[in-house]
């Protein structure tokens, strides 16, 4: 079994019992496909778009083991339900930093969770010893390595400088010219 990470929307035209009924739908799927569902409360919040024309929501996490196989009838399950605004199940990376799970996002955060969140300082040989390509996932193609393509900026070129003798010569010869239609 694998563990998977259910990040749940509910409108916010709910009021706190309703939410709670809908939770509670939502766990009984995934205790029907799962195990071990765990759920976590990160509360009220503004959406940053309006989804169904609510602009409101009610942001749960549910973190939860299950088979590969079983994630998709999960999902389905969920996505045939209705009341939720958002119901979208991603793999839980155990190895991520707990401020890069979705659970940890929101008002839900205690002071209690701030110091595991926070990374140990480098020492000085780990800062000379560091490469950003060992924390690359994988091996990025030619086409990434070349530098971007930048546009070679030249400066504006430049009019010639007039002295006012020459301005005055040059008006004096359009004024005497006597093709001017005024």
């Amino acid at each position: 079994m694998k563990k998977y990470e259910l990040l749940l929307v509910l409108p916010g035209t709910l009021d706190e019992k309703e939410a709670e009924v809908k939770t509670n739908e939502a766990m009984v799927i995934l205790k029907e496909f799962g195990t071990d569902a765990v759920l976590k409360v990160m509360g009220k919040s503004r959406l940053a778009y309006p989804i169904k024309q609510v602009r409101y929501g009610y942001f749960f996490t549910v973190i939860f083991s299950a088979e590969p196989q079983n994630v998709k009838i999960i999902e389905e399950k969920l996505k045939l339900s209705r009341g939720f605004l958002r119901a979208i199940v991603a793999g839980y990376n155990k190895n991520l930093e707990h401020s890069q799970n979705v659970s940890s996002f929101g008002p839900a955060m205690s002071h209690a969770e701030e110091p595991a969140m926070k990374a140990a300082p480098m020492t000085a040989a780990a800062v000379a010893s560091y490469s950003p390509a060992e924390t690359m996932a994988e091996e990025p193609s030619e086409s990434r390595q070349e530098a971007p393509y930048k546009e070679e900026i030249k400066p504006a070129p430049q009019a010639p400088a007039l002295d006012l003798k020459e301005i005055d010569r040059k008006l004096d010869e359009i004024l005497a010219d006597d093709n001017i239609n005024i």
